[in-house]
């Protein structure tokens, strides 16, 4: 009885639809008369907003069917379900946002924090923050959420805006990154209960959503890779030291030497602002040195471009007199003259990865089944290998 009536009402909503639509859509223009008695037309009204009565006006289905379709409840069959939504799209009709946040007491804001580059402290360039929110937003889609940027100046004006949007509510999760080796913003938002995912990791042992990448392997791959090339000399090109991956890097540069029997490069270990300009004072410097590097582990696009143009002005040639690897996440790389070695790890992807684990967060899972760690991939295009020794290593 109940599958006969439903059907009734899909039938009469096919019959309405094209009438009573029609109406709301294109109502019909009204005339009047001018002061002289001439007929003239009235303004057209605005289309009003389509509302769930008037859906439930086209199709003759209640409001808490309609409601239930909407929602993909179980209680509705998919005919009618089907119905439903095609009166909707041809209405234009749209759940409002704001209903269901007064209904349910949530926001659905996902505050992402982006900080605003500087000299001084930099870690994103501006096309990496593009193509990390994609990602992000291509994990947020079919959802009901939706990004909320918000700018920050460096790591304590950081804490201050997540002290913000957890006091106010203006968010039902947050995402950030510029991880430090000890992150007074992670340790806040546990102790808060406040749902969290993070691009990096801190070396604290807490337990929270996060995506890295292998930083540690990164900088080990790189530095073995040179060392089988014959370099003995080697200059890690790396972030200011109070992030976290800055360590990490550190570490896995460190172990290559180590495990190939090699005297420490600690002395070619640079940080800075990760920009081109850094990169190419840097080495100009390193290169100034009695005893100067002839391999270079990059940490970044901007890095690396820059490492190029100093040894361009010093008259040195990449596969001859030095041997530069890069670390790419937008894929540059490849353009680069000469094309380099790279670690590449597109980071849309960890974007990605990171938006889904912050909605299965959201939606209760247990942070210590959302961490996932992603090793970069090795892209050979140079053999890497020392061909022209410098009168140092010569001696």
């Amino acid at each position: 009885m109940h599958c006969w009536i439903e059907i009734v009402f899909i039938w009469r909503y096919r019959e309405k639809t094209a009438a009573l639509g029609d109406q709301i859509l294109h109502p019909p223009e009204k005339k009047t008369r001018d002061v002289f008695g001439m007929s003239q037309q009235n303004p057209k009204p605005a289309i009003p907003r389509p509302t769930i009565k008037m859906l439930s006006a086209v199709t003759g289905f209640s409001i808490a069917t309609i409601s239930k379709a909407l929602h993909d409840s179980p209680v509705v069959t998919q005919e009618t379900k089907d119905a439903i939504r095609k009166a909707a799209a041809q209405l234009g009709y749209e759940a409002s946002l704001r209903g269901k946040s007064l209904r349910t007491g949530l926001t659905y804001q996902i505050a992402v924090l982006m900080p605003v580059p500087s000299e001084s402290d930099f870690e994103w360039d501006g096309v990496e923050y593009t193509q990390i929110l994609s990602g992000i937003s291509q994990a947020l889609a079919g959802s009901a959420y939706r990004l909320a940027v918000h700018v920050v100046r460096d790591a304590e004006d950081g804490l201050e805006v997540v002290r913000k949007i957890v006091n106010q509510g203006l968010a039902d999760g947050m995402i950030f990154s510029g991880i430090r080796a000890k992150d007074a913003r992670i340790e806040y938002l546990i102790e808060a209960g406040f749902p969290f995912a993070t691009m990096g990791r801190c070396r604290s042992p807490l337990q929270y959503a996060h995506v890295d990448a292998d930083s540690e392997w990164a900088a080990f791959a790189a530095t073995e890779r040179l060392i089988a090339g014959g370099h003995r000399r080697i200059a890690l090109i790396n972030p200011d030291p109070l992030l976290s991956y800055a360590l990490d890097r550190i570490d896995g540069f460190r172990r290559a030497l180590s495990v190939a029997g090699l005297q420490g490069c600690d002395d070619l270990i640079v940080a800075g602002d990760l920009t081109a300009k850094f990169g190419k004072s840097s080495t100009l410097a390193l290169r100034g040195q009695a005893n100067p590097p002839t391999g270079f582990v990059c940490v970044n696009e901007a890095v690396t471009l820059g490492v190029l143009s100093g040894l361009n002005d010093l008259g040195l040639t990449v596969g001859v007199d030095a041997s530069v690897i890069a670390y790419d996440d937008i894929n540059v790389s490849a353009y680069f003259a000469p094309p380099l070695t790279t670690l590449y790890l597109p980071i849309a992807q960890l974007g990605q990865r990171l938006g889904s684990f912050l909605l299965r967060r959201l939606a209760g899972e247990e942070p210590s089944a959302l961490a996932e760690v992603f090793r970069p991939e090795l892209l050979v295009r140079q053999a890497d290998q020392l061909r022209r020794q410098s009168p140092i290593l010569q001696l």
